[in-house]
């Protein structure tokens, strides 16, 4: 766990919005990461939106409206750059500014609908898919404050790709269990009764508690949402695997359909 870090975060602010609840969370974590963040603010407006709004297009953000927005960085003496990009790749641009910048984290706002699911853009589910660092969605019901932390497993697995996920969900999910002093717990599901899993060596490989593993029967999407409600969870760290080609452009995988029941932060790592 100590090679991973969370100094460099790119924060997505949208700039037809009044709140910007990526870089609130943003400043929470300067408030609890030893040493604070640098924090890179790219300030971009999404297509997909602005096709959504059609004849709605006039906005403005003078600089009155980024001093007001930065004043409480540079009140706390947050280091921190922006740039104001006007693009038609959103995710393009995002995951090159994180390139630049050498970003540990990207944070990104979900505009929840009014039944509480997501609604993200395809351009934040194509960045989901292609983002080299780990993507932080912030909900708007989400407590500031995290008490407990859901990371979701699959440790029945054989395939090297899929360990390779687990081991860095369970390394982001101690890393902000112990930042955060919150419990970290584990759901790990299975759909037949040949795969469940070994709750002995899941406690041994996973440095959970025991009353923290929740093994369930179950598709992943109706496990995990169904977890994260019960222990009220602030944050639940899920993978997924990036995809290239005509699979890049394809919707509905199973980490996206578990995002969008999900009301509550969400960290997900290719």
């Amino acid at each position: 766990m100590s090679d991973l870090n969370l100094k460099n975060i790119v924060v997505s602010i949208d700039p037809l919005e009044k709140t910007q609840y990526s870089l609130n969370r943003a400043m929470k974590m300067n408030d609890v990461l030893e040493g604070g963040v640098n924090i890179h603010l790219f300030i971009s407006l999404e297509m997909d939106k602005l096709h959504k709004m059609h004849d709605r297009y006039d906005f403005s953000c003078d600089g009155d409206w980024f001093n007001e927005m930065t004043k409480p960085m540079a009140d706390a003496g947050v280091k921190f750059t922006s740039e104001v990009i006007w693009t038609d790749a959103w995710h393009r641009s995002i995951n090159a500014a994180c390139e630049k910048y050498d970003a540990d984290l990207v944070i990104v706002s979900d505009y929840a609908t009014e039944d509480g699911r997501t609604d993200l853009t395809p351009s934040k589910w194509a960045l989901l898919r292609s983002s080299k660092c780990p993507v932080m969605i912030v909900h708007p019901n989400t407590n500031m404050e995290r008490n407990n932390i859901l990371a979701a497993v699959n440790m029945q697995t054989d395939n090297p790709r899929y360990a390779e996920l687990n081991d860095k969900i369970l390394s982001y999910s101690a890393l902000l269990a112990d930042k955060y002093s919150a419990e970290k717990h584990l759901v790990n599901g299975y759909e037949d009764g040949m795969e469940y899993p070994d709750r002995a060596k899941l406690i041994k490989e996973t440095d959970t508690k025991q009353e923290n593993i929740h093994v369930k029967q179950g598709g992943p999407r109706a496990i995990i949402s169904e977890t994260a409600k019960e222990i009220d969870a602030d944050i639940v760290v899920i993978g997924t695997l990036a995809r290239r080609g005509v699979m890049a452009a394809m919707k509905g995988n199973k980490s996206e359909r578990i995002i969008r029941e999900l009301s509550c932060d969400v960290m997900v790592l290719n």
